[in-house]
């Protein structure tokens, strides 16, 4: 009996050694467990920017989302500038779109709209544009020239569209205008009238010296 007992206690040792072995390979093998997932994340992660950067996915990517919040500015003016009609989009390409809401709200190319529905969507994407720089280069130039594109807009078109120039000046914003319509002096305050004589040849006459 004592030399089972004694065989018992040496096996008993031995099983608990075991034992405490085993259970400390167990934390060992939740530990590297543990760090493979974390492993196998940032494997993931890093395959997904190199995928990202492959090309030119990124450079897409950055410039949709810029596109996406100029158009999303450019629409708050272009909607009331066309009373509601319609609104701009960006395609999954790039594109500009624009949704007409009084057909179906279909969408078609912006391109697409007449010369006078078109040189609005263009100032407002303008203005956007400008209004995005100076805030991302903390610089304070508000300033920019449109020039020409209001010969295609009708007299109810172009006023509208003065009456959103106008409201720049609250913005403390700043635009020139270059123009052959002879009918945009009668809206402006400041201008300079550029006459090419056959003899004198080229003559500027500011607005300031006829007062």
């Amino acid at each position: 009996v004592e030399e089972q007992l004694k065989e018992a206690t040496e096996k008993k040792g031995k099983l608990v050694g075991e034992i405490s072995r085993m259970q400390n390979d167990l934390q060992r093998k939740q530990e590297l467990t543990e760090r493979k997932e974390e492993l196998d994340a940032r494997a993931s992660d890093i395959a997904t920017l190199k995928s990202m950067f492959t090309g030119s996915r990124f450079v897409d990517f950055v410039y949709r989302r810029y596109l996406q919040n100029v158009v999303a500015s450019a629409n708050e003016r272009f909607r009331k500038m066309v009373r509601q009609k319609f609104s701009m989009e960006l395609s999954e390409k790039g594109e500009f779109l624009v949704r007409d809401h009084l057909n179906s709200g279909k969408t078609r190319l912006l391109k697409s709209l007449s010369g006078g529905q078109t040189f609005p969507a263009a100032l407002c994407l303008a203005l956007a544009l400008s209004e995005s720089i100076p805030h991302r280069a903390a610089a304070e130039q508000h300033f920019f020239f449109l020039d020409e594109g209001f010969g295609s807009l009708d007299t109810d078109s172009l006023q509208i569209v003065f009456e959103a120039l106008k409201s720049l000046q609250q913005e403390k914003r700043i635009v020139g205008l270059i123009s052959h319509v002879g009918d945009l002096r009668q809206e402006m305050d400041i201008y300079l009238s550029i006459h090419n004589d056959p003899e004198k040849g080229t003559e500027i006459k500011p607005s300031w010296t006829h007062r």
